[in-house]
């Protein structure tokens, strides 16, 4: 009888506390979301500034000094330099033979030998008439006559010494020398083949002074001029280099134009010719952008987003459309405005309508009090 009674209260007990339980389970839960400290993330203010749209363009490295090296005479080669040596300005790369520009050479100082014995007997004679003429012993004529032979024969050695001369440059063209420091690149023909005056030998090219050289539509030639400033990208980051010559004329079917950009000289070494890169080049005046640091994008396979933080410092997800990059900042389309300043660290966790506190960037003096 005991037990039948104490059954009624144990099932009365049980409903009351299955009743209460979800209040007190979502009360429990409201202190929990109540005591989560606020996300801790740094900020920046948005900037408007005035770019020009720009498209991007393939560009290559290119050597401001390499040539096809010629000899300039008919003969044999004797030796040609090893592709892949690096060689000094002035430095022989390859050599002729020289046997029969060696002969030319004494036959002709044995013609001037002869020329000038030649003048010096005419001089004599014309000397010679010069006294007679004056005590009436030879007439006029003779004299013009020994002085026309004698003018001739000075004639004829000054021929002969301008041949010497021919023949010793084409000596010294025996020896092929290196127009300017660099690397031979390759050897076009070998020892003991007979080569022309315009066959080249070796071609070789100056790996240490390098431009970069773009072609681009010929429409937007307009918009850029010399010394422009171009942003640069490339497999090791990014920088900005200035135009050094432009040449605004193409042919019927590139209907491009070429652009011949200054490498730097502290990036020299960074690049090999050949290498490519690519460029960022203007086609359109500047207007004004509005860009926020690269740092503020999360990237999502749904699009790109960023947050603000509004004036009660919750965070505010906003999408955006990217644009051109400047730098460390890249421009965007959204709901932005020049006042809003928007989180560059701890975005990633970020919640839309999240409480954040700011905390100051390493190393910035930037205000991020809120």
């Amino acid at each position: 009888m005991k037990l039948l009674t104490f059954i009624p209260t144990i099932v009365t007990l049980s409903l009351t506390l299955s009743l209460l339980s979800p209040h007190a389970v979502i009360a429990a839960e409201g202190d929990k979301k109540e005591e989560t400290p606020p996300s801790l993330v740094s900020v920046v203010s948005v900037e408007n500034r005035a770019l020009s749209p720009k498209i991007m363009v393939i560009g290559s490295v290119h050597s401001r000094s390499s040539s096809e090296l010629t000899a300039g005479i008919e003969g044999k080669l004797e030796w040609v330099q090893e592709a892949g040596t690096r060689v000094k300005a002035g430095e022989v790369v390859a050599t002729l033979e020289k046997t029969r520009l060696s002969l030319l050479k004494e036959q002709q100082e044995a013609q001037i030998e002869y020329e000038q014995v030649g003048l010096t007997r005419l001089e004599r004679e014309y000397r010679r008439l010069q006294k007679l003429i004056a005590s009436k012993s030879a007439s006029e004529t003779e004299l013009d006559k020994s002085r026309s032979d004698r003018d001739l024969a000075a004639a004829n050695l000054k021929l002969a010494q301008i041949k010497l001369k021919m023949i010793m440059d084409d000596l010294s063209r025996t020896e092929v020398k290196a127009p300017f420091s660099g690397i031979i690149t390759e050897r076009k023909h070998q020892a003991g083949e007979d080569i022309s005056r315009s066959i080249a030998i070796i071609a070789m090219t100056d790996p240490d002074n390098l431009e970069i050289r773009l072609h681009a539509p010929l429409k937007h030639s307009r918009r850029v001029k010399v010394g422009d400033e171009l942003h640069i990208y490339h497999t090791e980051g990014e920088f900005h280099a200035n135009i050094r010559s432009l040449i605004p004329v193409s042919d019927i079917r590139s209907q491009t134009f070429e652009a011949r950009i200054d490498l730097p000289i502290e990036m020299q070494d960074a690049f090999s010719v050949g290498e490519l890169v690519s460029l960022a080049l203007p086609i359109a005046p500047k207007q004004l952008t509005t860009l926020v640091p690269r740092d503020a994008i999360v990237l999502r396979s749904a699009g790109a987003y960023l947050f603000k933080i509004d004036t009660d410092n919750k965070a505010v997800k906003i999408p955006v459309e990217l644009g051109d990059g400047e730098g460390d900042w890249i421009a965007v389309n959204g709901d932005l405005t020049e006042s809003d300043t928007v989180v560059i660290r701890g975005a990633e966790t970020l919640l839309d309508g999240q409480q954040v506190k700011l905390q100051p960037l390493p190393g910035s003096a930037v205000s991020t009090a809120g």
